[in-house]
């Protein structure tokens, strides 16, 4: 079950490196680099979102065994459905980003929505990271 809950912490590392990829949609020149760039993010960001259900029953068969404050359960519970829902609340900017940019339409607006969601989910992400290392901290 470790190893199921390790594959799944690898498929969110993409949110770590989202807010560079959101970042640099805007300078892309050309429609159609940008219409690429913004549905190679909403794949990636669907296959995370797969990676979350993984994450959970894996993550709550191990706390099962282990010894963790309740505290803690409490704390990565809520750092976890936050990345959850961040994660599937950004899916629409980035669908409607896509019907823009098909309409030759700008996205200046699901631009810094995107650039918002991707951030939480970079620093959430990083805060869960670290109470899974030092879990003892709590």
């Amino acid at each position: 079950m470790f190893f199921l809950h390790m594959i799944g912490t690898l498929a969110l590392g993409f949110y770590l490196v989202l807010p560079f990829l959101v970042g640099k949609i805007g300078s892309l020149s050309s429609p159609a680099a940008q219409e690429g760039m913004v549905a190679a993010v909403q794949l990636l960001n669907r296959i995370a979102q797969f990676a979350l259900i993984i994450l959970l029953v894996s993550g709550l068969f191990l706390t099962i065994g282990g010894t963790y404050s309740v505290v803690w359960i409490i704390i990565v519970l809520v750092l976890f459905l936050a990345i959850s829902a961040i994660g599937g609340i950004m899916g629409k900017p980035l669908r409607l980003a896509l019907e823009a940019l098909r309409n030759n339409q700008p996205i200046n607006g699901y631009i810094g929505k995107m650039r918002t969601f991707s951030t939480l989910l970079a620093v959430f992400l990083i805060l869960i990271t670290f109470l899974m290392v030092y879990s003892h901290i709590i």
